[in-house]
């Protein structure tokens, strides 16, 4: 499956290299790049990194970099986008109630960081939990 989509973000990549190519080659002089090519490469930069697509479609890093920032998560690489680590205790894994309560603790690549300090026994939906922190504020 992470091929797929792998195989599916090269080929986004090649197109999307061809339509930069081609305005480059019809544009008037010095005129900035058309905001729905803008648009692609943001979020083909938020799938696969800056760096990756900067290099590939011949753009300044700092321009791409600054789009993809204000258009929310910031993807420097295809990792960055990915939690890294995740540490659960076995009581947490189990079901039991940890004896002094647990403590969870997240953080991304903005350096934002949660943590949140259960009682024994509190029940938490982690998965919830995780997805709230990660939802971009509007």
């Amino acid at each position: 499956m992470a091929q797929q989509r792998n195989g599916a973000a090269a080929q986004d990549l090649a197109q999307l290299s061809k339509d930069v190519e081609r305005w480059r080659q019809t544009r008037a002089k010095l005129s900035p790049m058309p905001e729905p090519l803008w648009a692609a490469t943001v979020a083909l930069a938020r799938r696969l990194g800056v760096n990756p697509v900067k290099s590939a479609l011949g753009l300044n890093y700092r321009a791409l970099r600054t789009r993809v920032e204000a258009a929310g998560e910031v993807a420097v690489g295809a990792a960055t986008a990915s939690p890294r680590f995740v540490e659960l205790s076995g009581a947490q894994v189990l079901g039991l109630p940890a004896a002094s309560g647990s403590v969870l603790e997240f953080s991304d690549a903005h350096g934002a960081h949660l943590t949140v300090r259960l009682m024994a026994g509190a029940e938490v939906d982690v998965a919830r939990l995780v997805e709230a922190f990660r939802r971009p504020t509007a």
